[in-house]
C-alpha cells in the first residue's frame, strides 16, 4: 500500500474541514455585523422588562469556552455482539429494535430485564439507579438528565438524558436518549419506563482549539432584536448544549448553541437557538451534508 499517498489523502481532507468551518465562522461573524444595533442603548434587562418579557433569575454574560467537534454515530449491532461475546449470550436479546444508528428497548419485552419507575420528586436519583444497570442501558453512565427538554407532566412524559462534553450537554438526537414513561401512579408522582430510544456519538475529537463563547446574555439580545421574543412572554429556560450542524461523511460537526425556551400568552412553547460561537440565529433545523472528494 501507499502510504505516503493516504496521509496525503487525509491530510487534505482535514485541510478542506478546516477551510470549511472558518467559511462558516466568518460568514457567521458577517451576518451578526449585519444587524442594526441603532436605538439600542438601554440594557436588555431594561427593554425586556419593557415589553413585559419575564424569565427567572438574571441574565448571565459570563462566556463560556467551547469546540468545534466531530463524532462518530455508535454502531449498536456490534456494541451488543460485543457484550454477548464478553459476558451473556442472551443479552438484550428481546425487545429490541435497530434502526439506522439508533436502538428502541421495550423493558416489559425483556424479561431479564429490571423495571424501572421515575420520581417526580426524585428525577435524577431515579436516572441514576436505571443508568447504572449494564443490563438494562448500554453506555449509561455517559448520559445526563437534560431538564428543560423533559415533561413529566400530560399524557404523554417524557425524559431526556444526554452525552456531554467538558462540561456543555449535547442537545441533539444523535447523542441521548429519549425515556417514554407511563404512569403508575399518579398521586404520587411515578412514572414506569415504558421503552427508550437511543443514540451515541464515539470518538470524539476536537477540530479547532477552543474558543471563547458567547454569552447567555448576548443571545437572548440577539433574539430581541430580530423580534424572535415576543412581548408579555416568559423566557422558561436558557441552555448551552452541542448541536449538531453538518454530516461530513462518517463524521458530525457539533457547535456550541444557545437553547432559548419562550411561553407566549397563549402558553405555547418555543425554543429558540443562537449559534455561541457567531451569535446568529439558527433558523434551518435541516442538517446538510458534504462530500469529500
Amino acid at each position: 500500500m501507499d502510504f505516503k499517498r493516504i496521509e496525503w489523502i487525509f491530510f487534505i481532507a482535514f485541510l478542506g474541514l478546516n477551510m470549511f468551518l472558518f467559511g462558516i465562522y466568518q460568514e457567521g461573524l458577517k451576518e451578526e455585523g449585519s444587524v442594526s444595533f441603532s436605538d439600542q442603548t438601554d440594557r436588555i434587562e431594561k427593554r425586556l422588562a419593557k415589553d413585559g418579557i419575564t424569565y427567572k433569575g438574571s441574565l448571565s454574560g459570563k462566556r463560556a469556552e467551547g469546540y468545534y467537534l466531530s463524532g462518530e454515530q455508535t454502531n449498536f449491532y456490534d456494541a451488543i455482539q460485543s457484550e454477548r461475546a464478553n459476558r451473556d449470550r442472551n443479552f438484550f436479546r428481546n425487545g429490541v429494535e435497530l434502526i439506522d444508528n439508533s436502538l428502541t428497548m421495550y423493558p416489559q419485552m425483556n424479561y431479564t430485564q429490571t423495571s424501572y419507575f421515575i420520581d417526580e420528586k426524585n428525577v435524577e436519583q431515579s436516572l441514576d439507579a436505571f443508568l447504572s444497570d449494564k443490563n438494562s442501558v448500554l453506555f449509561g453512565k455517559e448520559y445526563r438528565y437534560l431538564a428543560d427538554f423533559s415533561t413529566l407532566d400530560g399524557e404523554f412524559p417524557e425524559v431526556v438524558v444526554s452525552q456531554n462534553y467538558k462540561g456543555i450537554a449535547f442537545k441533539d438526537d444523535t447523542a441521548q436518549i429519549s425515556l417514554k414513561l407511563e404512569s403508575s401512579d399518579e398521586s404520587t408522582g411515578i412514572h414506569k419506563i415504558n421503552k427508550y430510544t437511543q443514540t451515541r456519538i464515539q470518538s470524539i475529537e476536537e477540530l479547532r482549539d477552543k474558543m471563547d463563547l458567547y454569552s447567555e446574555q448576548d443571545a437572548i439580545e440577539t433574539l430581541y432584536i430580530n423580534n424572535k421574543i415576543p412581548s408579555n412572554s416568559r423566557i422558561t429556560f436558557r441552555k448551552l448544549a452541542y448541536s449538531r450542524i453538518y454530516k461530513i461523511r462518517e463524521k458530525n460537526v457539533y457547535v456550541p448553541v444557545w437553547f432559548v425556551g419562550i411561553k407566549s400568552k397563549e402558553n405555547n412553547l418555543q425554543i429558540e437557538q443562537v449559534n455561541a460561537m457567531s451569535n446568529t440565529i439558527i433558523t434551518n433545523n435541516t442538517v446538510p451534508k458534504v462530500e469529500n472528494h
